[in-house]
């Protein structure tokens, strides 16, 4: 895993990304090709969460906010409607956005399954 990269040294608040998602639709874009950038790249081509490792979307936010990041990386904007409904969306990740931007997360790798997981251990519990 790599930590991301704070190049500057400012230290960005919950409140300052909040209000930097609320009033600037750049910022909106910014965002959540940021947070679709922290999914796995199985999860990306899902379009869905699959794995619980506190970056990326959650699981009720994956399918449609990868899909908004994947139409913003190709088309290079985002239409009116599609910036409200991903700002309205985005508001609830401002403390998982100032830990990225701020350096203190960890880009995920693809873990194992939780069934996988739970299978690796019942061989170990023998």
């Amino acid at each position: 895993m790599t930590t991301s990269q704070n190049t500057s040294n400012r230290v960005w608040t919950k409140d300052e990304i909040l209000n930097a998602i609320m009033t600037n639709d750049a910022q909106v874009a910014k965002a959540l090709v940021k947070l679709y950038d922290y999914q796995t790249s199985s999860e990306q081509e899902a379009q869905e969460t699959k794995f619980h490792n506190r970056v990326g979307f959650n699981g009720v936010d994956g399918r449609f906010l990868s899909s908004l990041a994947e139409f913003y990386k190709r088309n290079n904007y985002l239409s009116p409607k599609q910036t409200f409904r991903a700002r309205k969306s985005l508001k609830k990740y401002a403390t998982q956005l100032a830990r990225i931007v701020n350096g203190s997360v960890e880009t995920p790798e693809e873990p194992m399954s939780l069934k996988s997981r739970k299978l690796s251990l019942s061989h170990w519990s023998r």
